[in-house]
């Protein structure tokens, strides 16, 4: 059974289920949602992009509501065509933080090839840094598009949890997971152990993961309701991307339209009935300070 969840009084049948919001802070139609995000629905935690446009407005919020739910979600890639955002510490392509342009890689497989260890530890480091200096108490933190789980990055990331005494996002990555991310057979060995290690001393970590569907902006409330009704027992990572729909998202992101369902299905008091219903158990990032 998952340690964390016997820690909280959980039972190895319960399905126990954390429902984030990703990118927050990222624009303004990922910002606006703040004031509304917590009040209906299923969300229980999210988190914000520092090094981007919207952070401050984000962080102010934050700074006014400081038991939110809310965390940091290290950005290390820049993904949209036109819209991109900058490292806080360097704009130096040697650095493997930043492409030719000056911008964080569009793309996680850049960041693993690329990126120092030094220069992630510092940049990750800057950005939690910047969050607090802002008035940020974070929950937790987690990872933009993954690319926490390097070789060149994870080490750096378990630092800030230490050092912070703040949890932050781990899920039960497979051998497979470990090799797409680029450790070979003898570190991803290394690593399977050390986060069995990790578990073994507190640290939360993630049975499964599941996703609302950007490539699908079909996907409705009758989706959703399976996606919960289907999950296992366990702790449970549901992220989503919600967003308001506004001219500037539908500049930034092909995917708007599913960014704005997600909000408006993740916020719909009928979902919040269908799963407390389920017995599902929702927690979110405050709850598991408590027992960090």
């Amino acid at each position: 059974m998952n340690g964390l969840l016997a820690k909280m009084g959980y039972t190895p049948h319960d399905r126990v289920v954390i429902v984030h919001a990703d990118d927050v802070g990222m624009c303004h139609a990922s910002t606006a949602i703040l004031p509304t995000l917590f009040d209906t629905g299923v969300v229980t935690s999210a988190s914000v992009m520092v090094p981007c446009a919207w952070f401050g407005d984000a962080a102010a919020w934050c700074k006014a509501n400081p038991i939110a739910d809310v965390g940091v979600h290290f950005t290390l890639t820049s993904e949209w065509q036109h819209y991109r955002w900058r490292a806080l510490t360097t704009t130096i392509p040697g650095s493997g933080l930043v492409d030719d342009e000056g911008y964080f890689h569009r793309g996680v497989e850049a960041v693993f090839a690329q990126i120092d260890a030094t220069h992630a530890a510092r940049e990750i480091n800057a950005q939690y840094q910047r969050a607090v200096a802002f008035g940020m108490q974070p929950s937790h933190c987690d990872s933009h598009m993954g690319t926490m789980f390097s070789v060149n990055t994870f080490g750096a990331y378990m630092n800030i949890s230490q050092q912070q005494h703040v949890p932050v996002f781990v899920p039960r990555l497979s051998d497979a997971d470990l090799t797409r991310r680029g450790y070979d057979e003898a570190t991803r060995t290394y690593q399977l152990a050390t986060l069995q290690a990790l578990e073994a001393q507190g640290t939360p970590v993630c049975d499964h993961m599941r996703f609302l569907d950007l490539g699908n902006p079909q996907q409705g409330m009758s989706d959703v309701k399976q996606l919960f009704a289907e999950l296992p027992a366990g702790l449970t990572y549901f992220i989503g991307h919600p967003v308001i729909d506004t001219p500037e998202i539908r500049a930034i992101a092909p995917d708007w339209q599913a960014r704005v369902r997600d909000f408006a299905v993740l916020t719909d008091p009928d979902l919040a009935q269908f799963v407390s219903a389920q017995g599902i158990h929702l927690i979110g990032w405050r709850d598991i300070q408590r027992v960090f």
